[in-house]
């Protein structure tokens, strides 16, 4: 199911088109009462009155991506790839899963019910550590001889955050050098979502790491690193149909978040890597960790380039300025796209990422030797270099 080997892209097979959104409202009442799944062209699925629109779609054999709502985030969804195993006894693959919140675990589990998946024969791929990717997995994991792949690095970071782990504190407190005060780290303690939604427990996962391959139903996946967005992040490549799972290393709508992670140094110069390294594949398609598909990935990489381009324009400007100043006050004055009329309305948590993608274009000003920092009253402060 898992090895390592050499890769070079192969000659293109048949056309590999994704399909309309398919129609499980049938199979989702028979589902249910046990009765077969059939699939069939259809619509966007409501699952109550209550509840977010949730979405089957058919992307090719055996292959589904199914929407899990994500309430009260601004990412609204997360795209979860489904993967059928062959005969009645091959192995399926869940694709990441959603937060630790029963709304997540009930869409997920209505459309699993659908598709009538048996989550004893499945195994599951993390991408990486962030809660709404990995959250659900220890309550999707009745069986527990499944394999839950994810990279060695991400995958200590999960089990030692894990839901109610007092590393939390330790992990918040590493950005109180950078402008965040007490009060401000107490209160995300409580509200952050990576927090309050993460893993139930700690996981036995299975490493994998870069260039291993693995076969689920009439797919081989090719496991790629893509450090950045986290220390450890993965992607899945399948180049016989040139499709690519980027998960949040790649977005179509909107901009991965690029943290500065403790102990990690320049993790937005590992992104820009990473890119680099998207960049040689022939992917023709991408799926990515929220919103809609991504049919010109290529393009798309280039414009995520072309925005931290001039991220770093904006932060140098910021820095010439304003003197020097901590990764707080810097993201204070850069452009967000976000509803809130100034800096004082934003969402605690949204501060929060915010302040950490400012810190991620410092560091790597600062890797680039476009800047220095000193410490003043406890705080990390950045300055440009003088020429």
């Amino acid at each position: 199911m898992i090895r390592s080997e050499d890769f070079s892209p192969p000659a293109r097979p048949p056309s590999f088109e994704p399909r309309t959104a398919s129609d499980l409202f049938e199979a989702k009442a028979k589902a249910h009462s046990g009765s077969p799944t059939a699939l069939g062209q259809g619509k966007v699925i409501p699952l109550s009155a209550n509840q977010d629109i949730s979405m089957i779609e058919e992307l090719g054999p055996s292959l589904y991506r199914i929407e899990v709502p994500l309430p009260e985030s601004p990412l609204k969804s997360l795209n979860c790839v489904f993967i059928r195993g062959e005969g009645l006894t091959g192995r399926h693959l869940l694709v990441d899963n959603g937060f630790n919140r029963p709304e997540c675990l009930d869409s997920l589990m209505t459309d699993l019910r659908a598709l009538d998946v048996e989550l004893g024969r499945t195994d599951f791929f993390i991408t990486h550590l962030h809660a709404d990717h990995c959250g659900l997995t220890a309550d999707l994991q009745v069986n527990r001889d499944a394999k839950v792949w994810c990279s060695r690095g991400d995958g200590i970071y999960i089990n030692t955050l894990s839901k109610d782990s007092p590393r939390w504190h330790e992990y918040l407190s590493s950005m109180a050098c950078h402008g965040l005060n007490q009060q401000q780290l107490n209160e995300l303690h409580d509200t952050h979502p990576g927090i309050i939604y993460a893993i139930a427990r700690p996981i036995p996962f299975t490493p994998v790491r870069d260039g291993d391959v693995l076969e689920y139903g009439p797919y081989r996946l090719r496991v790629c690193s893509v450090p950045g967005h986290t220390p450890d992040q993965l992607c899945l490549f399948e180049p016989d149909r040139h499709l690519l799972f980027s998960s949040d290393h790649i977005l179509g709508d909107i901009t991965p978040n690029i943290q500065q992670w403790p102990g990690v140094e320049d993790s937005l110069g590992h992104y820009l890597r990473s890119l680099e390294k998207t960049l040689t594949m022939d992917a023709d398609l991408c799926v990515p960790g929220h919103r809609s598909m991504i049919t010109n990935v290529k393009s798309r990489i280039r414009e995520i380039q072309a925005h931290h381009a001039s991220r770093l324009i904006d932060v140098r400007r910021i820095l010439k300025e304003g003197g020097p100043q901590n990764a707080y006050t810097v993201a204070s004055r850069m452009t967000w796209s976000i509803r809130a009329k100034s800096w004082n309305d934003f969402p605690l948590p949204q501060k929060w990422f915010a302040s950490g993608e400012a810190l991620a274009h410092l560091e790597h000003l600062a890797a680039r030797g476009e800047v220095t920092t000193t410490r003043r009253d406890k705080q990390i402060l950045f300055q440009t270099t003088r020429a």
